[in-house]
């Protein structure tokens, strides 16, 4: 069996409790948790007793100096994600950190730097990559199903859903609204199966009409929205990406909006076929014989055993970078976020 790796957690929120601690509990052949920070020390206790959890520390540097770490995870607010995994990789931490990858591409590329400066690995948690139903839509993509893709889209639209956490409303804090709190998975997982065609050109328009005042609540997850939060970033926003290889890109994403029910979609149209994502289903439209066919595909999720959290434990154990979740794919991800916000905010088409 080997010997385990020691793991430690700085920030014990929803994230957390949710995803990466049950996601390495799992593990527990490969994985002992052994310590964790968070500044709210009841959310912390909290974590400490579901987990198990011998060490608890408020201070993340506290954390970052214990050499018995192998690797860690960051579950913090967006404009944290950067500066605290760049100081866990100098610490010698491997890091397993949240989307956003950062802030920004310039931050991002930071992050990048410094896991080729120190050796350590590094993986963004973008779980859509690792799904059942994703990495056969990327097998099916790469095995030339579909022809020439021409015309893709993406998108999550909520009736409800302005975020139930301050710092989400906060641009400083978050970097953006429903782009980069959404988007960032969408618009990714569709590059990702085209393997990053080269942005050529990007228009968006992008809106904020339920954010603050009296429409906050309603709008709003149960316990957010609340009247008196800032709101300085968006709450819809739609665009279209133009690729090389004449690729169009369109999405359309949104924390709140008058529609009748939500929808998360990802879609790609090839010369032999279509194959698209809605709310959990898988559907290919294409021509077999000579005639039209609607193929809903049975995807057997034990067949594809590569989790987030087992693929980065393989990533730190063998030295080798993540193969799913490509950190340098990281930085192209935030290239395009960039310039989506840069032509929403000018209003016209921008060259990349």
């Amino acid at each position: 069996m080997g010997k385990k790796l020691r793991y430690g957690i700085i920030g014990t929120g929803g994230i957390a409790m949710g995803k990466h601690l049950p996601g390495y509990a799992k593990l527990s052949d490969d994985v002992e948790i052994v310590a964790a920070c968070d500044i709210n020390p009841a959310r912390l206790a909290d974590a400490a007793k579901t987990f198990n959890i011998p060490y608890t520390t408020e201070n993340y540097k506290e954390l970052l100096a214990r050499e018995d770490i192998d690797f860690v995870s960051i579950c913090v607010p967006n404009y944290l994600h950067a500066p605290f995994a760049i100081e866990a990789l100098r610490a010698g931490k491997h890091v397993h950190s949240e989307k956003p990858m950062a802030l920004n591409a310039k931050q991002a590329q930071e992050m990048v730097d410094a896991r080729n400066e120190t050796g350590k690995q590094l993986m963004i948690a973008l779980n859509n990559r690792f799904r059942a139903d994703s990495q056969y839509m990327k097998q099916y993509v790469e095995e030339g199903n579909l022809g020439e893709i021409y015309v893709v889209k993406c998108g999550c639209t909520r009736r409800l859903g302005l975020p139930a956490n301050e710092w989400f409303q906060i641009k400083e804090f978050s970097g953006g609204g429903v782009l980069i709190d959404l988007g960032v998975h969408f618009i990714d997982v569709v590059m990702y199966y085209m393997n990053f065609p080269k942005p050529i050109s990007i228009t968006a328009h992008q809106y904020n009409k339920f954010g603050g005042g009296p429409l906050a609540e309603l709008y709003a997850f149960e316990n957010g929205g609340k009247p008196e939060w800032r709101y300085d970033v968006e709450d819809l926003i739609i665009g279209n990406i133009e690729l090389e290889g004449d690729i169009h890109v369109s999405f359309e994403l949104s924390w709140s909006s008058n529609i009748p029910m939500g929808e998360t979609y990802w879609e790609l149209y090839g010369t032999k076929g279509n194959i698209r994502f809605n709310n959990g289903e898988v559907l290919i439209s294409t021509v077999v014989n000579g005639q039209f066919a609607d193929i809903t595909p049975t995807i057997r999720p034990h067949m594809y055993r590569e989790t987030e959290f087992k693929h980065f434990v393989n990533c730190v154990k063998t030295g080798t970078p993540p193969t799913i979740a490509i950190l340098e794919q990281g930085v192209k991800s935030m290239q395009i976020i960039d310039g989506i916000y840069k032509a929403a905010a000018e209003k016209k088409q921008i060259m990349l």
